[in-house]
């Protein structure tokens, strides 16, 4: 008796089948894989290092003028080579016009600290993130944007606000909350991973932060009127807008060049970070 061909539509849905099961077992197999090469997503950590700022008062790194600075962190790995980077900060910067021959006579000087929340994008120029079979060790590049708070008082008068004195005579002060981007570059190592555990990182850093002002240390445009300083606000605003002075200089007429306005300022960030990787590995 003759066979009858098998039609097209039983061919194709015995393909369909072949098909389907098929992908079943390379999803349940990537899961497998997934679950027994993944190291886990969450990191807390911690930074600890030092704080400068570049600005009108700062003198090339100003090394007289570092200060101890720290913060901690939340991280989460989106990919082998990227992170969410989530971060609080406490830094301290200042300078002075002392010691620089060109403008000491100035005798312009700030303090303030910093109070930051940033969040950066973290990108590892290596596999480093979810597997364990990742490279332990890689450079990485950050940027993000940040929000910070500062206020900044005179350096050898720790009682003088320079923003409430209103130094320059803006029609408007600016406030102390403020916005920046963080940019920054480091590296770091990973511990070896023990099974049902995570794994210690190590790193060394630096992030500058670009603001969006000039006014980090008060200083930014020209001298005003020191008459009428002293009339319409006070003799400290007036003394202190003409800092001089105080020194027994003489007054130096509205309109000179107090500081450049040319440049925003910066502020940055030395130091060392050490996380841990908390969500255990899987099966491995």
């Amino acid at each position: 008796m003759e066979k009858q061909p098998v039609s097209n539509s039983k061919r194709n849905t015995g393909s369909i089948k072949q098909f389907c099961l098929l992908g079943l077992i390379l999803a349940w197999s990537s899961s497998l894989w997934s679950q027994r090469y993944f190291s886990g997503r969450k990191e807390w950590g911690a930074v600890v290092g030092v704080s400068n700022y570049y600005g009108d008062l700062s003198q090339g790194q100003n090394w007289k003028h570092f200060h101890l600075s720290y913060g901690a962190y939340y991280k989460r790995n989106l990919s082998n080579y990227f992170a969410w980077r989530n971060q609080i900060s406490f830094l301290e910067i200042s300078g002075t016009t002392d010691g620089n021959p060109n403008y000491q006579f100035q005798n312009l000087n700030f303090q303030t600290k910093i109070y930051e929340y940033s969040s950066m994008l973290n990108f590892d120029f290596k596999a480093f993130g979810t597997n364990i079979n990742n490279n332990t060790s890689t450079p990485y590049a950050l940027i993000g944007l940040s929000g910070y708070m500062f206020d900044p008082y005179r350096l050898d008068k720790e009682d003088v606000n320079l923003r409430v004195l209103n130094t320059e005579n803006r029609n408007r002060n600016y406030s102390r909350l403020q916005m920046s981007v963080p940019l920054g570059l480091g590296f770091k190592v990973r511990s070896a991973h023990t099974k049902n555990r995570g794994a210690w990182i190590f790193g060394v850093e630096a992030i500058w932060r670009k603001t969006f002002m000039d006014k980090l240390d008060d200083v930014e445009g020209v001298y005003p009127d020191y008459a009428k300083m002293k009339k319409d606000k006070s003799e400290g605003s007036a003394q202190y807008s003409q800092a001089q002075t105080i020194n027994g200089q003489p007054t130096l007429a509205a309109g000179t060049y107090r500081g450049s306005s040319h440049l925003n300022d910066w502020y940055y960030f030395y130091g060392f970070n050490l996380s841990y990787r908390f969500t255990p590995l899987i099966c491995r």
